[in-house]
């Protein structure tokens, strides 16, 4: 089942977005992530949080219609989006799309939400966040260790070490290869690669790294 978790950053329109939001089997919002999808003509199914940012008639008008409401069990330890990734995997999600995972005044909140990515519970989960034409996942050498990517020739790839170091790093079809590559926290040595086929791999085989696509064209592949 594929889940979109919504939360409350800024979402850029388009194609991309658009289609997770479409292929969803269920939208969780946290707190006012409602908010957002409200704002693409979009409704969640399920609304988790503390619903601090959520009020009035915001939140009568979801009610109305018949939206789901789940407390938040720990809102003094714990993010919105940290319980909306949680319920998201309770409910069975075998694959999750975060959107609105950027943006906003909180720059403390933009990075945490990064992080949410790289939740334990997530290590045999897939999980991306998309926004605008960029899409990014996290891999993990003791779970999902790899990424398939489906664009076009010029497409961005670029892989960024999130522990220490990330060691047997392969990659199919990107212009400058890897081969059994250790990547090092802080150093950015794996930004801008190219696609040279319309699709192309990323492995690891320890250590955890985000993994991004830009769409250079703007355009899905057909």
């Amino acid at each position: 089942m594929q889940v979109v978790v919504a939360l409350a950053g800024e979402i850029h329109d388009s194609p991309l977005v658009r289609n997770a939001l479409n292929g969803a089997d269920l939208i969780v919002a946290a707190d006012s992530g409602a908010n957002r999808l409200r704002q693409l003509g979009l409704l969640p199914h399920v609304v988790i949080g503390d619903l601090d940012s959520l009020q009035g008639d915001d939140l009568f008008n979801l009610k109305a219609v018949g939206v789901e409401f789940e407390p938040h069990p720990d809102p003094e330890q714990r993010t919105d989006g940290d319980v909306a990734i949680e319920y998201a995997l309770k409910r069975g999600a075998t694959s999750i799309i975060v959107v609105g995972l950027f943006g906003g005044p909180r720059y403390d909140h933009a990075v945490a939400n990064l992080y949410l990515l790289t939740h334990p519970g997530l290590r045999q989960t897939p999980a991306w966040t998309v926004d605008g034409w960029t899409a990014l996942t996290v891999l993990n050498g003791d779970g999902v260790s790899q990424a398939h990517f489906h664009g076009e020739i010029g497409d961005y790839v670029t892989i960024t070490a999130v522990s220490d170091t990330v060691e047997g790093i392969t990659t199919v079809g990107l212009k400058w290869p890897l081969a059994n590559a250790t990547f090092t926290r802080g150093l950015n040595q794996g930004t801008s690669n190219e696609l040279i086929n319309d699709r192309a791999m990323i492995q690891i085989t320890s250590g955890t790294a985000f993994a991004a696509h830009h769409f250079r064209s703007q355009r899905l592949p057909s």
